[in-house]
């Protein structure tokens, strides 16, 4: 598979386990962020990476876009374009606390599966490198069973702050007009259209940020297909370790369509004389 052999060269696919030693956790501020710092043999500082004060760290100045192959589960699927926001509820108070988010499984192709182990052993490890003093490691970045850990989840945050957007305004490879009307506040596709107004009160300090995801063809997804896109398919993922932030998606191949559910009859008169089925549900 050339996107595997692809990953391999990279140095940061997490099936490859020689990895570890190129990855360190870096305090940035008041959060830790895993840094790709090949060759060094102690965990760096946010100094040690030459980075000014209060820099927000990019991928250029030593954060790990980690990147993996994996199938992306159809249970705990929420990367639909609002993440299927109905209103403020115990999750998200408002919409623009909003985060997409997926859970990830084995591919069940071979070498995937058996690179699906090493990656699960690996993200094992290094989410125990960053706990706290006196804390133990938390388990909600995994879903286990009884043989450990066998899916990991994965959250994008939908909206960012202007005045923390790293987006570069003068770059000639964006096609501005192109990318303004599909990634807009005004065209953005909701769960339930009655939340526009609340989506249109962001737009004077929020901006879209919405994950890149590329179709067989590396065309990008529009947002309004993520669900039947990405629900159950075999894809590239690239993503940071610190808020689990999700860089690219890039499909590799299709979910599987579900095959129709049989419908049962229901009878519109219920004839008693014949007494129940035993086929009917009794309430």
């Amino acid at each position: 598979m050339t996107a595997h052999n692809c990953l391999l060269a990279s140095g940061l696919y997490l099936g490859d386990s020689s990895i570890m030693g190129n990855l360190h956790w870096v305090q940035d501020g008041r959060m830790d962020v895993l840094s790709y710092v090949p060759g060094c043999l102690s965990p760096p500082s946010t100094g040690d990476l030459d980075l000014p004060p209060n820099h927000a760290m990019s991928p250029s100045s030593g954060v790990a876009k980690l990147c993996a192959i994996v199938c992306i589960d159809c249970e705990d699927f929420w990367l639909m374009a609002d993440g299927g926001y109905m209103g403020p509820n115990s999750l998200w108070k408002e919409i623009v606390d909003v985060k997409l988010l997926c859970t990830v499984c084995d591919p069940g192709i071979a070498p995937l599966t058996s690179d699906f182990a090493v990656i699960l052993d690996i993200l094992c490890m290094l989410t125990q490198k960053c706990v706290m003093p006196g804390y133990s490691a938390g388990t909600s970045f995994f879903l286990n069973t009884k043989q450990g850990p066998s899916h990991f989840k994965l959250r994008h945050k939908l909206f960012e702050t202007l005045d923390s957007s790293g987006v570069d305004s003068d770059d000639p490879d964006v096609p501005k007009s192109s990318l303004a009307d599909l990634f807009s506040l005004e065209t953005w596709p909701l769960t339930k259209e009655s939340n526009h107004a609340e989506l249109l009160s962001l737009k004077s300090m929020h901006h879209l940020l919405p994950v890149p995801t590329y179709d067989l063809n590396n065309d990008l997804i529009h947002p309004s297909t993520y669900w039947h896109s990405l629900q159950g398919a075999l894809v590239e993922i690239h993503f940071t370790l610190s808020h689990w932030g999700i860089a690219a998606i890039h499909l590799l191949m299709p979910p599987v369509p579900l095959s129709p559910v049989k419908k049962r009859r229901i009878p519109l008169h219920l004839d008693t004389e014949d007494g129940p089925s035993k086929k009917l549900m009794r309430i």
